[in-house]
């Protein structure tokens, strides 16, 4: 068993951003998500498993057994940032970014700022097969800890990226894109076929940095709600849902109604 790389401090620091970005780390607490790592990540991607030294270390392939190091109870509390982090932290290092332009089909999100918000759509991602969520500048780093337990390991399998060039990624997007949108056209009235990528926006702001000329559509209430909105991550399920199926033939769009028949 090696010594530890660096001091259980500058572990617990991983909680902020700026220093995660500096590291190239981040951190997966718990067996749940440890599971997870195991299952989806190359062992490359493993800079260090923390475990509680007054309970059993946890089972390893051979070639990861030398990253496990036995801490006191309070410091792997206090690096998971979890008051019960079933004693055992997954120190993970970040995917590379990446030069090439993005292609389709992807998921782009424009000020997403919700931690939980943000892993609950890497789950719904991933049930849909979408495999590639780009992020822009002002949304919440995808390797927050709040996002990563919320994600459940969904983050592990796709790619994630912020975007700082975020108006030079929407001018040159190869993808067919519809916008999520109060105002657009009724998602079950538009032709599906056409399009293979979502927009979405923050709950508070919507969407303002979207390209005019890119299909709005929505999700319209019922005539009694009173509610503003959707939840992001919601709103965008059911979106990625009726996409897939419309797609698949299971479901069909509807035409929208005349001024006559409205």
């Amino acid at each position: 068993m090696r010594p530890l790389p660096h001091p259980p401090e500058y572990y617990r620091r991983l909680h902020e951003s700026r220093h995660r970005r500096e590291a190239k780390l981040f951190i997966a607490p718990g067996r749940k998500l440890l599971k997870e790592a195991l299952y989806s990540l190359p062992a490359s991607r493993f800079h260090a498993i923390l475990y509680d030294q007054s309970l059993p270390p946890p089972d390893l392939p051979t070639e990861l057994r030398d990253k496990l190091h036995p801490l006191p109870r309070w410091q792997i509390e206090r690096i998971s940032g979890q008051e019960t982090p079933e004693g055992v932290v997954a120190i993970l290092i970040q995917p590379p970014l990446h030069s090439f332009p993005p292609y389709p089909p992807a998921l782009l999100g424009e000020g997403i700022q919700d931690p939980g918000n943000l892993g609950t759509l890497l789950r719904s991602m991933e049930w849909f097969g979408y495999h590639h969520l780009w992020l822009s500048p002002e949304s919440v780093d995808p390797f927050h800890p709040k996002v990563v337990r919320a994600s459940m390991g969904s983050l592990f399998r796709l790619r994630v990226e912020r975007i700082q060039e975020w108006s030079l990624l929407l001018s040159g997007y190869e993808g067919r894109c519809v916008v999520a949108a109060v105002d657009g056209t009724p998602a079950h009235q538009i032709d599906w076929e056409k399009y293979d990528s979502l927009y979405i926006g923050s709950e508070a702001r919507g969407v303002s940095q979207a390209p005019a000329h890119w299909q709005r559509v929505s999700i319209p209430p019922s005539p009694t709600c009173q509610a503003e909105s959707l939840n992001v991550a919601i709103a965008a399920t059911l979106l990625l849902y009726l996409q897939r199926e419309i797609k698949a033939g299971r479901l069909h769009t509807l035409p929208p109604l005349s001024p006559s028949e409205g």
